[in-house]
């Protein structure tokens, strides 16, 4: 049981998880929009996402040079891998896709400039997540008849609510200063944000399954599924809920997500 959970949390802080969740939200957008299924793209963002997420996690840690531990050593070398495997399939996709997969690069790594402004960093997080996982696939696609804006914005506010339990569980640990949703307006206050969010993602997603003939039924109602477990996620969300809570079940709702959606195709 001990070397399982030291399995676990390698796996979570080595950010092989989140890029499992950005995975599925990439393939979530080829199945809701019945596009090419094809996994260059997924997989270039999955490395991609490992390597930027541990670069902002970890970037001070191996700037000074403390890293001396078997459990860094393991995340460098899930890095070095993900270099090989990002420049893999890079290579691989048309030069539209390249220069927006880098244009998105550009954009984590300003990042630490909305680090210090909480709200502001939120929807930045969120913007980011849905131009990748959404747009840039969308946009790439030949005649694709989708409605690009909407289908975005969907991606976004589903972003922005999933992000809030997190905001709420590092509100005990983040800088006063940083003024995120929770620290400036509390944890009530969050979770209606949250709830909010959910609901105008239901809005969109009808709007979206009535103006889009190519979204099926069924990946209305997986979206529906999910808008809801994410409100329950948010609801029971707290300072005092263990990491799991958010770093493994909160961030494997985007993979809960495309299981229910594959199951109806």
């Amino acid at each position: 049981m001990y070397y399982l959970k030291k399995l676990l949390d390698f796996y979570i802080q080595s950010s092989i998880h989140v890029g499992l969740a950005v995975f599925s939200l990439v393939y979530l957008t080829s199945f809701n929009n019945d596009l090419c299924k094809h996994i260059t793209y997924p997989c270039c963002v999955f490395f991609g996402t490992i390597l930027g997420y541990n670069f902002l996690k970890y970037f001070e840690i191996f700037r000074k040079g403390k890293f001396h531990s078997l459990k860094y050593y393991g995340i460098v070398m899930v890095c070095f891998l993900a270099v090989f495997g990002f420049y893999f399939f890079f290579i691989r996709m048309i030069n539209s896709i390249k220069i927006q997969l880098i244009i998105g690069g550009l954009m984590v790594l300003l990042y630490p400039l909305f680090r210090k402004h909480g709200i502001i960093k939120m929807f930045w997080v969120s913007f980011v997540v849905a131009y990748l996982t959404d747009f840039v696939f969308t946009s790439a696609v030949p005649n694709f008849k989708g409605i690009l804006l909407l289908e975005f914005m969907k991606r976004f506010v589903l972003i922005s609510a999933l992000i809030i339990p997190f905001e709420i569980y590092d509100s005990q640990h983040d800088d006063k200063t940083l003024n995120t949703l929770p620290q400036k307006f509390g944890i009530k206050t969050a979770k209606k944000t949250g709830y909010i969010l959910l609901f105008l993602f239901i809005v969109l997603d009808v709007l979206s399954f009535h103006f889009n003939d190519i979204i099926r039924i069924q990946y209305l109602y997986a979206d529906i599924t999910i808008a809801l477990v994410t409100g329950l996620a948010v609801y029971f969300s707290s300072v005092k809920r263990n990491q799991y809570y958010t770093s493994f079940w909160v961030e494997s709702i985007p993979i809960l997500w495309l299981v229910l959606v594959m199951s109806f195709t």
